[in-house]
């Protein structure tokens, strides 16, 4: 580990870049969708966590621009919660669980520049804000987190999770899919052009024009699932997942600053985003995003209300903070 990073480390140089974590502490199939790869308890009961992100992956080098995509290092961040409470804070592994709320803020845009040489590499530090336990199987936290990339604060982040009993995650699943509406078989719209959100991939855009008409000052998006995806759907779920819908947040904040003018290019990055979540999108029926602009500053960063709604109900909301990347 080098210097610039020791002084986040908790005690005797604990941690490594050597290998991965298992998969399943990370709540990931496949190896190469892990990004967390290794963790160590320090003596206040904070976790540090090491990050690694691939150069060279389907979805998070899919980019134009020479600075690594913020979203990669808040999804390992995501995965480090998770590594966090089933390692050091007596979570058990297979437990279902929701992230109920997500926030991360970026403190320097400098940190996530491309070596082009280098995978991005940091350390994530983890204090177990609030917690409450209901017996061996249900568990609620909200952890604070800071990440550090070459010793300078690159981003922090506050999120609340809940795990769940088997059982009780099954009959709540029970109960929501029997109030989803009978209809006709759902074909999703046609995903935007790529480079209409900045990608060069067109499998990684997930977001379309919706059916349904747009309000007065507000967009509406529908999602395009593909769950054959390798990142997306890297594992079966039973609902549609939080960083996908997250994601489908970030293109139709986008799409809706550049067609408004409030942006005059999609090659943004994300320095703020809020997801709060309080049910499930499902698969196979129509699932909308709206957006709306809400402030531009004067350095041109643009700030995005955004929705998630399904079957006439809203299922989550969220702020999405785009700034245009240095040098632009």
């Amino acid at each position: 580990m080098t210097e610039s990073t020791q002084a986040l480390a908790p005690p005797l140089d604990a941690l490594s870049f050597e290998q991965t974590v298992p998969c399943s502490v990370a709540h990931r199939r496949a190896l190469g969708e892990v990004f967390v790869a290794d963790s160590a308890a320090g003596p206040d009961g904070d976790v540090f966590l090491a990050l690694q992100l691939p150069r060279a992956h389907t979805l998070w080098f899919d980019r134009t621009t020479p600075f690594h995509d913020t979203f990669s290092v808040a999804e390992a961040a995501r995965q480090g919660s998770f590594v966090a409470l089933h390692r050091h804070l007596g979570v058990p592994v297979g437990l279902p669980f929701t992230l109920q709320r997500f926030e991360f803020a970026v403190a320097d845009l400098e940190c996530y520049r491309d070596s082009g040489t280098a995978p991005l590499e940091g350390i994530l530090r983890y204090t177990v804000a609030d917690r409450a336990d209901r017996g061996a199987d249900f568990s609620q936290m909200r952890l604070r987190g800071e990440v550090a990339v070459g010793g300078r604060q690159a981003m922090t982040i506050d999120a609340d999770v809940v795990f769940l009993a088997r059982d009780d995650y099954a009959a709540l699943r029970r109960f929501q899919l029997s109030r989803k509406p009978a209809g006709e078989p759902y074909t999703p719209p046609p995903a935007f052009a790529p480079e209409l959100v900045g990608r060069l991939d067109r499998r990684n855009v997930v977001v379309g024009d919706s059916p349904a008409a747009s309000g007065a000052g507000e967009a509406r998006f529908a999602f395009v699932v593909d769950r054959t995806h390798p990142s997306f759907f890297d594992h079966d779920y039973d609902h549609v997942p939080g960083p996908f819908i997250v994601e489908g947040f970030r293109q139709a904040a986008l799409v809706t600053a550049t067609r408004t003018g409030a942006a005059d290019s999609p090659l943004m990055a994300v320095t703020g985003c809020s997801t709060r979540f309080t049910s499930f999108g499902e698969f196979d029926s129509l699932l909308e995003c709206t957006a709306a602009v809400a402030e531009v500053s004067a350095e041109g960063a643009v700030t995005v209300e955004v929705g998630l709604h399904q079957f006439g109900k809203r299922l989550a909301e969220g702020r999405v903070e785009l700034t245009p990347l240095p040098g632009r």
